[in-house]
């Protein structure tokens, strides 16, 4: 596959400035062909203004035309965003997933840090809980409230090595789960067959798994398991490339491509990733990540998180 140079980040001291995300994201959204709305934008930025500032904020996009830039702040200490979310009117306080990240959160004397994702038209879409470190898969699907078939696919992941997770997530617009797991490596063929053989998906390409284990740290990686919260059927997986080497990135089409040139990073190390999702019928397309401001590398490495080679 071809290499795309990068034009690498604003380096500098830069502090979160509400004003100028909004034009970041405006300018980035237009960009790609995203949608847009800036009454959404500074909905959010009134009710998590504070977790922005204190934050790591990255941006996220798809390959796939007409998809959201999505945004996310990553906290560095234990807050509720669940009931923020409640008392602006994101979600109703009988919200199945949010009592799950309510839950997940109380684990482990009440450390794991939350953190949320939210769409560039809509607003709130996705809650993360970070769980202080790797974490057995027991403690898991342990927690009170969590659907019984959901909690039956734990053979099935313990089969496959997949038992220390780090971050959980929950999609409140796709009534979806995601599990993260740190996958052992150095990749093979055949873990990656068996980890797509996960949603019934289509193998990877030969060109695309040669890129794939190029990319993929060898001391292991992340990957993440989608389960739909009503039926546990798992919809897809992700395998996740962290923080790239500087200044290059993969063939990742126009789009992409156009994402990681106009998207700022003001960070003073920039991180870039990709990551590969299968889903069942051919559902196969390619996300990216990249740093926005909050030092989002030195909080990586506090998680212990894998790079890519």
């Amino acid at each position: 596959m071809a290499w795309t140079k990068l034009h690498g980040s604003h380096s500098q001291s830069y502090t979160f400035s509400e004003e100028q995300f909004i034009l970041d994201l405006k300018k980035t959204a237009k960009a790609i062909g995203a949608p847009y709305s800036e009454e959404a934008t500074k909905t959010i930025l009134r009710a998590y203004g504070d977790n922005f500032r204190a934050g790591a904020v990255l941006w996220r996009a798809t390959n796939r035309p007409g998809d959201i830039v999505n945004y996310r702040f990553y906290e560095r200490k234990p807050f509720d965003t669940v009931t923020i979310a409640v008392q602006n009117g994101f979600l109703k306080p009988d919200n199945h997933l949010a009592q799950l990240i309510t839950h997940w959160s109380a684990l482990y004397d009440g450390t794991p840090e939350q953190s949320c994702d939210f769409d560039s038209d809509t607003g709130l879409s996705k809650a993360w809980v970070y769980l202080g470190g790797m974490r057995p898969l027991d403690d898991i699907l342990g927690i009170p409230d969590l659907p019984e078939h959901i909690r039956a696919r734990k053979p099935l992941f313990e089969k496959l090595g997949l038992n220390l997770v780090r971050h959980i997530a929950v999609d409140y617009r796709k009534n979806t789960l995601n599990l993260y797991f740190r996958a052992q490596g150095p990749a093979t063929p055949e873990q990656i067959t068996e980890f797509t053989d996960l949603a019934g998906a289509t193998h990877p390409e030969p060109e695309l798994l040669k890129e794939m284990l190029r990319l993929l740290s060898p001391s292991g990686y992340t990957f993440s398991v989608t389960l739909k919260d009503d039926t546990g059927e798992i919809e897809r997986v992700g395998f996740y490339a962290l923080k790239l080497p500087t200044g290059v990135i993969p063939e990742v089409g126009e789009r992409l491509k156009t994402f990681f040139e106009m998207a700022p990073s003001y960070d003073d190390e920039e991180m870039n990733a990709v990551a590969w999702s299968f889903g069942k019928g051919g559902k196969t397309y390619i996300k990216a990540e990249r740093s926005y401001c909050g030092h989002l590398v030195e909080l990586m490495k506090t998680w212990k998180s894998t790079f890519s080679s």
